[in-house]
């Protein structure tokens, strides 16, 4: 066996290879078997307005989310309303309640109530999978419901203090687990700022929309710091999509559960109900992708060690402002609060004037910020090629909308990574294809199969290109530089991406892809196309490969000179993209170094034999 470790944060320490044929041992435990056949029965007989709204109802009833299409899932995260696609510890209360009431309804004492309870937590851990938001939910409401049936009084926040105390010991990868972060922040939120926050909101709202706003806004306050690990910015419209999908939450949990105790007796009943609920997931859909499609859906916040502290002073703030006894502790978060927000608001502002003068309106190249990922746009007299798409299907989608492309003329898959080709559906979605070219290395990843099945059902033609292909969009003439016929040569799909020169009567273009030194040395050797008195005369822009990865030929580079370096990387990657030796060696060329990570996607154009460039602050 061979051993080699794992990604950092992952529970396991090494994982192991078999080098002969395995021989098993012991057998894996066997799955709960009536557990297994009630999940099985429900996903048998659910039932839906369409899809997605089925598959939100087995997320909030069961934690099962294979039915949910990535488009609704990218715009649930992009709202802030991704814990309604799975379990959560508000689930888990909500099921308890509906059996500790019907328990008490039925004449059952105290001590009923508590073993029924008990019961109810085990079981539905049982049925949903032992995540840890349901795990913090479930330690904590047995607590409660221990020391409210013997009679004690269990303060809220010390009941949540035990559940983490507990499942610390029991397991202590939860220390790093984001969800189980979330889930204990989002509770302290709700404990201890609801009540302040809906005190101040009803002397200005209905009572009824004061809770809703302080429940949403108090849980959000708290998970700040957590949730700006994860993604790049403050989710604009997470406050009113919260406040409208929440409501809906719990008649479809407990309309689901009730499918699922019956589905295996009774499918009809399961039927209708999981119909019923999912006319309320379709709802929540529906908000989901009204905000999602909103401008500026995402708001900027300063990303390392700087925007972590500044969110902590944030939610420091909050908590003197509503907690603290003292005036002037009171009316030092207060303080701290308005000048928080006045640099956020002169921020976001200058970032929206910015955003509403992007694109430059004759704009011949567009870097997409897509994250850690490529996606370049090019126009030439009408006419649109997209040379890779990114991982995401929203980043490339709202990029394309942006530059209102609804034709894409040549399609440009450069290898099958998924920093490349994962948001394919994005971009081809609503918008016609004409070709879509692809390289001829031999690839059986999962991305390759997927990605020509998908270009396949859209009904776009494919073509496996090599050196020395040639081809007109617009005005513009581009020829393949890289890979060889049949990816002769090439070690792996970044050695045998598509390599491509653009020439236009004003400029020139150069995608690199993610070719790699070796292939770069290859297409240097041959045919010296890089020796054409064109490529002197007229301004050149690089993509630059792979990211600004080290693995660069500097000759070639110092060569080409280019004007303008435009480099799609992600901010705060892990890869440490791009690396100080590829700027260095782009710095001494004297080109401009564009970065998405830093700029948003940046929109080249010529203008008077020169090229200038605008970018838009990434959403």
């Amino acid at each position: 066996m061979s051993l080699s470790p794992t990604a950092a944060g992952e529970r396991a320490g090494f994982k192991g290879r078999c080098n002969d044929s395995p021989i098993q041992i012991v057998a894996a435990a066997k799955k709960n078997s009536l557990v297994t056949g009630l999940r099985a029965a429900f996903m048998k007989n659910l039932r839906g307005v369409d899809t997605n709204s089925a598959g939100l109802v087995a997320g909030l009833a069961i934690g099962d989310v294979a039915m949910l299409s990535q488009s609704l899932l990218d715009q649930m995260k992009l709202v802030s309303l991704t814990h309604l696609t799975a379990v959560s510890g508000a689930n888990c209360a909500i099921v308890l309640a509906m059996f500790y009431l019907l328990v008490r309804r039925l004449g059952g004492g105290r001590w009923w109530r508590l073993g029924v309870g008990l019961a109810v937590l085990i079981g539905y851990v049982q049925m949903v999978g032992a995540q840890p938001s349901v795990l913090r939910a479930a330690v904590m409401a047995a607590s409660v419901l221990i020391g409210v049936s013997l009679g004690r009084k269990t303060a809220p926040m010390s009941a949540l203090a035990l559940s983490v105390i507990v499942l610390l010991i029991a397991d202590p990868w939860l220390s790093i687990d984001f969800g189980f972060a979330l889930s204990v922040a989002a509770t302290a939120g709700l404990l201890v700022l609801t009540q302040p926050i809906t005190a101040r909101l009803q002397r200005h709202l209905p009572g009824w929309l004061a809770i809703a706003v302080a429940v949403s806004l108090s849980a959000q306050i708290l998970c700040l710091p957590i949730l700006l690990q994860l993604q790049s910015g403050i989710a604009t419209y997470a406050l009113p999509a919260n406040v409208l999908a929440e409501p809906l939450v719990a008649p479809v949990t407990v309309l689901g559960i009730c499918a699922c105790l019956i589905a295996w007796l009774f499918p009809p009943a399961a039927w209708c109900l999981t119909y019923l609920a999912s006319e309320a997931t379709w709802l929540i859909a529906q908000i989901a992708n009204y905000f999602a499609s909103q401008q500026n859906v995402t708001l900027g916040w300063p990303t390392g060690v700087a925007g972590a502290a500044l969110a902590i002073s944030l939610v420091i703030a909050f908590l003197l402002w509503f907690k603290a006894e003292p005036t002037r502790l009171r009316n030092l978060g207060l303080t701290t609060l308005a000048l928080i927000a006045a640099f956020s608001v002169g921020s976001i502002g200058f970032n929206l004037v910015q955003s509403a003068n992007w694109p430059l309106r004759d704009w011949q190249v567009v870097a997409c910020d897509v994250g850690q990922g490529d996606a370049l746009v090019i126009r030439s007299a009408g006419k649109i090629a997209l040379v890779d798409v990114g991982r995401e299907n929203r980043p490339v989608n709202q990029c394309l909308q942006r530059l209102d492309v609804k034709r894409i003329d040549l399609l440009v898959l450069t290898h099958f990574d998924m920093d490349h080709i994962g948001g394919l559906s994005g971009a081809i979605a609503g918008r016609q294809v004409g070709i879509a070219l692809v390289s001829p290395f031999k690839d059986e990843r999962w991305g390759a199969t997927g990605t020509n099945l998908t270009l396949a059902n859209a009904g776009i033609k494919i073509l496996a290109v090599e050196r020395g292909v040639t081809g007109n969009l617009g005005e513009c003439q581009w020829q393949v530089l890289n890979p060889n016929r049949n990816a002769a040569g090439a070690e792996n799909s970044n050695d045998a991406s598509i390599a491509m020169l653009w020439q236009t009567a004003e400029f020139n273009l150069l995608t690199m892809a993610d070719l790699g030194e070796k292939g770069q040395r290859r297409i240097a050797s041959q045919d010296r196309w890089w020796q054409d008195p064109a490529l002197q005369t007229k301004p050149l822009i690089l993509k630059v490969s792979h990211h600004g990865s080290a693995d660069q030929f500097g000759e070639l580079i110092q060569t080409l000179m280019p004007d303008i370096s435009l480099i799609s990387v992600g901010k705060n990657n892990s890869y440490g993209h791009p690396t100080l030796k590829t700027l260095g060696i782009l710095q001494g060329t004297g080109s401009k170094i564009e970065r998405t990570d830093e700029l948003g996607s940046i929109a080249v154009a010529s203008r008077g034999g020169g090229l200038v460039t605008a970018n838009a602050p990434g959403d």
